[in-house]
């Protein structure tokens, strides 16, 4: 699953297992998970006696982005992510954040007027009630790393995700930009196109992996971005004379 949103998910009942592609998390009922807009991962119910249930809000850009701007902190207010997951963060549910769980699902039967400048405020309050809780300290830091400007940088961006199966459109929505305009920032960066660029350097990391490790031909693929095994073994083929299994044997 591709995050195309900044997500907040509030785990009511059962649990649920987050897989990231270099580490998995558990997520149970009474705590919270925000996922970063970009990350991919895998998530599947963990089997309890009851259902798994939970309430997923979603921040899209500008909203989140408005808000932060809108507080003075220093660098101070914020210690640099300590987990090697730097896609997420965890919390433990609070009183108060456990009350506005409850009132944003009577947001739903609201039929006024005014019912989206009454989600941007619920938004807002839910942000500072996740600001007053005790990981407050990451979560600034979290915030504080999504809106770095060299985050959206196409090179960076692409660099940064280029073992992950996603589309061109997907690297332009990373970087806060249009196809065209992802294409062209990009091959003015690199002197290369984004597709030449990532194909490139995912069968550089599959050949260090095939020569490297005693992985399959399979995981290998998957490892390296490839979501068709069949795709893999013919670009190798293309790029280095030779398929993976027998590069391997001539290793």
């Amino acid at each position: 699953m591709f995050v195309t949103e900044h997500t907040l998910i509030f785990v009511s009942k059962g649990a649920k297992v987050f897989r990231f592609p270099k580490s998995e998390v558990v997520v149970e009922a009474g705590k919270a998970i925000f996922l970063k807009r970009g990350c991919y991962l895998l998530c599947e119910s963990v089997a309890q006696d009851y259902q798994y249930e939970s309430i997923s809000i979603f921040f899209n850009e500008s909203t989140l982005q408005n808000f932060w701007l809108g507080l003075e902190m220093s660098d101070t207010d914020s210690t640099p992510i300590s987990s090697e997951n730097k896609e997420m963060v965890i919390l433990d549910m609070s009183p108060a954040l456990d009350a506005f769980r409850d009132t944003i699902l009577n947001c739903f039967s609201y039929k006024g007027s005014f019912l989206e400048q009454l989600l941007t405020m619920k938004l807002q309050e839910l942000l500072l009630l996740l600001l007053d809780t005790p990981i407050a300290p990451e979560l600034k830091a979290f915030f504080g790393e999504i809106f770095d400007e060299n985050r959206t940088d196409p090179e960076y961006v692409v660099s940064e995700n280029m073992l992950t199966p996603l589309s061109l459109e997907d690297y332009a929505r990373l970087s806060n930009r249009s196809l065209s305009s992802f294409k062209r920032a990009f091959k003015q960066k690199t002197g290369q196109t984004p597709g030449t660029w990532i194909l490139e350097n995912r069968l550089k990391h599959a050949r260090m992996l095939v020569q490297a490790t005693t992985k399959t031909v399979g995981e290998i693929g998957a490892e390296s971005g490839f979501g068709n095994i069949s795709s893999f073994i013919r670009s190798y083929r293309t790029r280095f004379g030779t398929t993976p299994a027998a590069d391997r044997n001539s290793a």
